[in-house]
């Protein structure tokens, strides 16, 4: 693999060399792997859970046991659509920093692959997960289009276009963001936000509404679009009337118990993402406002969830396990703030070198869990592998490497 030059050699060797591991590792099985939410995805496992109560137990065990049961349930490893276009990212930004012809080769038969796994020929739309994953408040399985596995293929595409310049990948990436807004928006009340699902739900998850604004915001760079503009802004809208006096957000809001849920983890790093991405085209009366929301976001997010070593907190407050998924999004999030402040570059340069060095196994796939005296070792393919690779791309990417 090529170098780059202008960070210190340390540094440099230290992130390159996590990249390649987990880079070879991925590859080598063709990103093909474990889901921590798998648990449903075996003859077994559906015949034991004859209902939603014991569906929810069965993924729960398989999701916090530090034994991997999989091989004696018969839990098969398959291919998710998130977890491609997040390594197809990923390889497109280091192809770029690094000028390497195999990264970028790799790139684009990944989202080649990517396009042919639709949840139909007529709609530019993903689903996530490719078993069957059961909650008390919703379904999803390989039919059913999510936002997030279509807003990250989005980003992916647009990524993909601005470094290779073809346009086929614009022409998708726009064709997915058509189904974005005419699928999973949500214009029937007062606010306007984003469904998680196409399907009219009890509940709105914050978060997703955040991840199609850092898509808008990347449509709004190559066409100039007032109802996007428009739409953006009232999600942002809805954004900041939601979020807690202490500067985080809930998860989400019940409107049959009018209640919040509040799991404060790695998707404050979503929302700080897209309001951050979104401030170009932030309205002038709400300008100030904006401002305060994300400055109180992000010292949330950095001094109450993470410490000062760079580890998060699982759920916030409880520290422990140490999640791999909550480790990357620091990374990512830090990185791309560094415009706001060198500090949080050096932020995120701190937790990824905490997590290389203490989530990394030797083969080069990094841990789900760390637990005070033990680790949960199982290769999660897209959960572990694919939001680190992405995060050390961005990282990279940030650090100033041209």
């Amino acid at each position: 693999m090529n170098q780059v030059d202008n960070i210190d050699d340390d540094f440099q060797s230290e992130i390159l060399d996590s990249i390649e591991k987990v880079y070879r590792w991925s590859k080598e099985r063709n990103y093909k792997g474990w889901d921590p939410y798998d648990g449903l995805n075996s003859k077994l496992t559906k015949k034991i859970a004859k209902n939603d109560m014991l569906a929810l137990l069965m993924i729960q065990l398989n999701l916090y046991s530090p034994i991997n049961l999989r091989k004696v349930l018969g839990i098969k490893k398959g291919v998710s659509n998130k977890g491609l276009a997040l390594f197809a990212r990923a390889y497109t930004k280091l192809h770029d920093v690094t000028g390497d012809p195999e990264y970028g080769d790799e790139a684009e038969k990944i989202l080649e692959r990517l396009e042919k796994r639709t949840v139909s020929e007529d709609e530019t739309a993903w689903a996530s997960y490719y078993f069957e994953y059961v909650s008390s408040n919703h379904y999803l399985g390989p039919d059913v289009p999510d936002i997030v596995g279509t807003t990250e293929a989005i980003k992916s595409y647009y990524t993909a276009y601005e470094i290779f310049g073809k346009e086929k990948y614009l022409d998708t990436a726009l064709s997915a963001t058509e189904s974005l807004t005419s699928k999973f928006l949500e214009e029937d009340s007062d606010e306007v936000y984003f469904k998680y699902v196409p399907l009219k739900e009890n509940k709105v998850v914050f978060n997703v509404s955040a991840l199609a604004l850092g898509v808008i915001s990347k449509v709004l760079k190559y066409e100039e679009d007032e109802r996007l503009i428009s739409i953006g802004n009232d999600v942002l809208r809805f954004l900041l009337e939601n979020q807690n006096d202490d500067g985080s957000w809930p998860y989400s809001y019940n409107f049959e118990k009018d209640s919040y849920y509040q799991q404060i983890d790695y998707h404050q790093g979503f929302i700080i993402e897209g309001i951050y991405e979104f401030l170009d085209f932030v309205d002038e009366e709400i300008v100030d406002e904006v401002d305060k929301s994300l400055e109180e976001g992000i010292k949330f997010y950095g001094e109450e969830q993470f410490t000062d070593e760079g580890v998060c907190h699982y759920r916030y407050p409880t520290k422990y396990p140490i999640d791999i998924h909550n480790q990357a999004q620091g990374i990512i999030t830090f990185s791309k703030l560094g415009d706001l402040d060198e500090e949080n570059i050096e932020f995120a340069r701190r937790i990824a070198s905490w997590t290389i060095d203490n989530m990394q196994d030797e083969e080069g796939y990094f841990y789900h869990h760390k637990w005070p005296l033990f680790r949960n070792k199982t290769p999660y393919m897209r959960w572990s592998n694919a939001w680190m690779m992405l995060g050390l791309a961005i990282l990279l990417k940030n650090c100033g490497m041209e």
